[in-house]
């Protein structure tokens, strides 16, 4: 087995990169099939159509990692204590009222000059969390539930702060791997720039603490707590509580509230979290469960 996979073989950069184009097609005809069989108003297959995306690309994935030599016990580091993920879970609602904070300093300004944009991308084309109608929707809202809150984190974690955050910083550096997996976040995301400043987040978590288990706790804690959202203060059958883009555009407060909130909160997680760091990703370090390593925790 190879020591370190992501400095001496290409099959880590090469597999991620091909999944893609994989993935994609494959997801893209199981989804045409399933909306044959049932109705195009139907929310099971969109949700099922999600869920086979995580799921092919962990059975594509997981056997060739391995097969390169990826030690997971050494990615994903070790659980953690309780009082540390505590205090992580403490930025969890400053997470979701800056990613409120970023819609509207992404699409308020272009809903002036390119409604129609805005309109299509972030009011249409959003795919709800929850419906109230439709056939099947009970066990829509099921499978959406398991998608968006428990296997995504995983997932998403595993993929862009354990794989690509370590390949990059072996291939350029720890500033540009965090901006640029980061970026490759974001662009999975319709809020591009509130993706992009969670990812930012949950990598200084993943490094701060040696563990992937923290970023990957926080993840599940900040989607179920969009879901709640949805469901307690969203219409069901809306993405949003905005249907036009004049309604979006009256709700500028909104923005304005929470960007105000989320400055201050970024100003302190910087102080608290950036100095006195090991600005090493965890598959670079000693061993996760070394004596050196345990003050990183708190």
């Amino acid at each position: 087995m190879q020591d370190n996979p992501f400095e001496t073989s290409r099959d880590l950069r090469g597999r991620s990169l091909l999944m893609v184009g994989i993935l994609t097609a494959v997801v893209t005809a199981v989804t045409f099939f399933i909306f044959f069989k049932y109705s195009r108003d139907s929310p099971f297959p969109k949700a099922l159509s999600s869920l086979f995306l995580f799921g092919f690309f962990f059975l594509f994935n997981f056997r060739g990692f391995s097969r390169a030599g990826l030690s997971y016990r050494r990615l994903f580091g070790t659980f953690p204590t309780w009082r540390t993920l505590g205090r992580c879970a403490l930025w969890v609602v400053p997470l979701v009222i800056s990613a409120i904070a970023s819609i509207y300093v992404l699409y308020l300004p272009l809903s002036f000059v390119f409604p129609e944009f805005v309109e299509l991308w972030h009011l249409e084309d959003s795919t709800p969390m929850i419906w109230r109608r439709g056939d099947n929707y009970i066990l829509a809202n099921a499978v959406n539930y398991l998608t968006i809150v428990l296997v995504a984190p995983v997932i998403e974690e595993f993929f862009v702060r354990g794989i690509l955050l370590t390949r990059w910083t072996v291939k350029w550096d720890m500033t540009r791997a965090i901006l640029a997996s980061s970026i490759v976040f974001g662009l999975l995301h319709t809020n591009v720039i509130g993706g992009f400043c969670f990812a930012c987040v949950m990598a200084i978590f993943y490094i701060r603490t040696k563990s992937l288990f923290v970023p990957i706790f926080l993840h599940i804690l900040n989607n179920l707590t969009a879901w709640i959202m949805e469901y307690l203060t969203m219409d069901l059958d809306t993405p949003a509580s905005y249907q036009t883009i004049a309604e979006f555009q009256e709700s500028w407060w909104i923005g304005l509230i929470a960007l105000v909130i989320s400055i201050p909160c970024v100003i302190l997680f910087c102080r608290y979290y950036l100095p006195m760091t090991d600005w090493r990703v965890p598959y670079l370090t000693e061993p996760p469960n070394s004596e050196n390593n345990a003050n990183l925790y708190d």
